[in-house]
């Protein structure tokens, strides 16, 4: 979605109400299909089991032993999110539908009822989640705070101060909470920039104009809180105001990213339901023309782990001539690697190792649920190996890579 919203930027192409409202619920299919993932069969087991336990043991399955309705539920609101990718993008994994333009294929009534149903249970479902997320939240906070609590900058779609993840401004917040910018997404590659270190593959994104550390950003479920002074749909709305109260805006520790993924998640649900609700998401004018034209185009969604930016630089022709990627934890990267030094530091005392130091570490990371290989790019360098014999008689050639 991305991609499409940079080409289209490019081509200066105007959808129609009906495919962006398509494309957004496609969104919340991918928020839901991810998050549920996320907290009922990653994270979970963090919540509930002591940090000091045999790692063996801290699984989903071990939970659904001890109550097996837990499993049940997790497993009908993930089925929902990839029978919602499915239905209109046409597949549960990197969907097809979605092209310059709009959208292939309209949503058929009787999709629409079916999928409305199933939206009515998620959002019953991820209640209960939240609420089984504040409990155990109450019960772990102090040790939760303690495993990594600093500040950084962040940043996150707003549409009227409200959450989004299709269309809306850019709004970057700096770590005392105050506004340090709002730009149109044609702007963000103007004031985000990279920087790269001999030790990874991996780049680290950072506010321009503070510069590096100062600059450091985090984007994804915290960072949307933190930006957002509210959320359209009632339950989630009640849940932001509540987050904000109990742990202050912009809050800043690390496992809140598990806290506020569950909002997420319930907005994406409400969404989806207010969305299928609309008799008119059924009109076919999924799609415009398009014209290719040569020009530069930045496209920006909130992908379930954060701010996705798209920048292509395309021909008359419609080739692609230059293309910069602006991943979520390329951005997150930097905050990663501060909370593991951070938890590292605390579990390691005059060389000796403390219990839990590898259930805490690996708590940090999965809060993040970072995704290291989409925010890896390197230069491939070919070269060319040749085996001889004694007098130089060439034997076999491999290209190497």
């Amino acid at each position: 979605m991305a991609s499409v919203k940079a080409i289209e930027r490019v081509y200066e192409t105007e959808i129609t109400q009906t495919a962006r409202r398509l494309r957004e619920l496609l969104l919340m299919g991918q928020i839901v299909s991810n998050h549920s993932l996320v907290f009922f069969f990653l994270t979970l087991p963090d919540f509930w089991f002591p940090m000091e336990e045999d790692p063996s043991k801290r699984n989903i399955f071990e939970i659904m032993r001890m109550n097996p309705e837990i499993g049940r539920k997790a497993i009908r609101i993930r089925t929902f999110g990839t029978h919602l990718l499915r239905v209109i993008g046409r597949r549960e994994v990197h969907i097809v539908s979605v092209i310059p333009g709009g959208l292939m294929k309209p949503l058929g009534e009787r999709e629409r009822q079916v999928l409305l149903k199933q939206a009515e249970e998620a959002c019953m479902i991820t209640r209960e989640a939240v609420e089984l997320g504040k409990d155990l939240f109450e019960k772990n906070w102090d040790r939760f705070q303690a495993l990594g609590d600093f500040g950084t900058c962040y940043m996150g779609l707003v549409a009227d101060d409200a959450l989004e993840f299709y269309d809306g401004k850019v709004r970057l917040l700096g770590c005392d909470g105050t506004i340090e910018t709002e730009l149109d997404e044609q702007n963000y590659m103007d004031y985000i920039e990279e920087k790269s270190f001999p030790w990874t593959y991996a780049k680290f994104a950072y506010f321009k104009r503070l510069g590096w550390p100062e600059g450091i950003i985090q984007v994804g479920p915290t960072a949307r809180m933190n930006v957002s002074r509210r959320i359209s749909t009632p339950m989630a709305n009640e849940e932001i105001q509540e987050f904000k109260r109990r742990f202050g805006s912009p809050a800043h520790a690390t496992l809140l990213l598990d806290y506020a993924r569950l909002i997420d998640l319930l907005y994406a649900c409400e969404r989806t339901k207010q969305l299928l609700e609309d008799d008119d998401i059924t009109k076919t004018d999924t799609r415009v023309p398009v014209r290719p034209r040569a020009g530069e185009g930045v496209g920006i969604v909130e992908a379930p782990r954060g701010t996705l930016a798209h920048r292509y630089v395309l021909s008359r022709t419609g080739k692609l001539s230059e293309i910069k990627l602006m991943i979520p934890t390329q951005v997150n990267n930097a905050a990663i690697n501060i909370s593991v030094k951070e938890a590292a530091s605390r579990f390691i005392v005059n060389g000796e190792i403390k219990p839990g130091l590898l259930n805490g570490v690996e708590m940090l990371v999965r809060a993040y649920d970072p995704c290291i290989k989409c925010a890896t790019r390197f230069i491939e360098n070919r070269s060319t190996i040749e085996i001889v014999d004694r007098k130089g008689k060439l034997i076999h050639r491999i290209e190497e890579r």
